[in-house]
């Protein structure tokens, strides 16, 4: 009889500890939204949601954030004072000592994000416990794809910068002009009348 109490107290704890983690997983969640393409070296904005549906008190927790990937982004939110946190970098998003959490609720921060090489990344949330050793009560992981910017090939009939030394404005000379051919022709006429006039003058010596 001992042994079944023993037996039948370990499948109640069991039920106990399952239920309670199937109810924090539909009490809170995370979303992530952003829209378009994800492009290296380019602030994309997004935001982060933290959901109550129902919830169970925390009087203090934290959002733990984990981010692997082939470089480290920046992601920037800016809290209640204004002061502008990188949550990649410091791994969490709070106040030191917490904040609380209970019923029904959203709770939308605004994140610019920025990553420097393309590639896939992961991003894991966790909605950590601080008054029971830092225990997760809710996590979830987000992948991201980041593609590389777009590269714009001048093709060979792509004109590109300033054209106009090459304009002609007038057409190359090739021969004489008419008006020189005329300036030839007198000089050749006087040329040929003073030989005459030298001519006649000889035969009259």
């Amino acid at each position: 009889m001992k042994k079944t109490m023993t037996l039948l107290t370990a499948i109640i704890i069991s039920i106990s500890i399952f239920s309670g983690t199937a109810n924090a997983a539909e009490e809170y969640s995370f979303e992530l939204e952003y829209t378009g393409e994800i492009i290296a070296n380019e602030e994309k904005d997004a935001a982060v949601s933290l959901i109550g549906v129902n919830g169970t008190q925390y009087t203090n927790v934290r959002i733990k954030v984990e981010v692997t990937g082939p470089a480290t982004p920046k992601l920037i939110a800016t809290d209640s004072l204004s002061n502008q946190i990188d949550i990649a970098e410091t791994g969490y998003w709070g106040p030191d000592g917490g904040f609380p959490i209970q019923g029904s609720f959203t709770n939308r921060t605004p994140i610019k994000a920025t990553f420097p090489m393309a590639g896939d990344y992961s991003i894991k949330l966790s909605l950590i416990n601080l008054n029971n050793s830092n225990n997760a009560i809710i996590t979830r992981d987000f992948q991201i794809h980041v593609s590389e910017p777009e590269t714009n090939t001048p093709t060979e009939n792509t004109i590109i910068g300033n054209t106009t030394e090459n304009v002609i404005t007038e057409i190359p000379k090739t021969g004489l002009s008419f008006g020189e051919m005329g300036i030839y022709a007198i000089f050749a006429v006087l040329i040929i009348v003073i030989a005459y006039m030298l001519y006649m003058k000889k035969i009259k010596n």
